[in-house]
This record gives C-alpha cells, structure tokens and sequence, in this order.
C-alpha cells in the first residue's frame, strides 16, 4: 500500500471541520471565547470537557481521554479506525477520493 500523501492529509486538515464533525454526531456546542466546548462524546461527560477550536480546525478533552488532534484523529476515536481508513472516510466527505 503506498503512503497516504503528506499534502492529502493537510487538504483533509484544511477542508473538512471538526466542528462539523462533532455536530455531526449530536454534540452540541457553545461558544466559550473563540473556542466551543461541549460534552465529551467519547466517555461519560458531566460537565463539558470537550474543546473544539475552530480557527485551528482542532479539538481536546480536558477530561477523562485526555486526548486531542485533528479531524484525522477525530475520526480514529469516533469510528474505531486506523489512519488509512479514517482518511479514507475523511476522502468521501470532503469529495474526492484517493489520490493515485
């Protein structure tokens, strides 16, 4: 399997929304300063703990994951993939496919 090319992954980066993402999946967000946060969907979320920075197109959970990125690893968490199949993912919904 070739490499997934480095300037496909930062058109992903760049294209597709975290914020949009996590909406997606029913997070609902508000604005703190710049930021959004909301409640975490990957663990039991009480207060929000999720911190989406839309100017950055990245996120974090300041709680129980303790874990952050791009919509790359967005997609990793959410769906239980690897690298190559959350580009893949990320690929259909920006449009375009695979680069050849």
């Amino acid at each position: 399997m070739a490499r997934v090319p480095e300037a496909e992954v930062a058109r992903l980066k760049r294209e597709v929304s975290v914020e949009r993402l996590a909406r997606a999946q029913g997070v609902k967000l508000s604005r703190r300063g710049q930021d959004l946060v909301g409640l975490c969907p990957f663990h039991d979320d009480k207060e929000p703990s999720l911190v989406v920075t839309p100017e950055k197109n990245l996120w974090h959970c300041l709680g129980a994951c303790d874990t952050g990125g791009s919509v790359i690893d967005w997609v990793m968490k959410s769906d239980g993939v690897g690298f190559r199949e959350a580009v893949e993912r990320l690929q259909r919904l920006a449009g375009g496919g695979p680069a050849d």
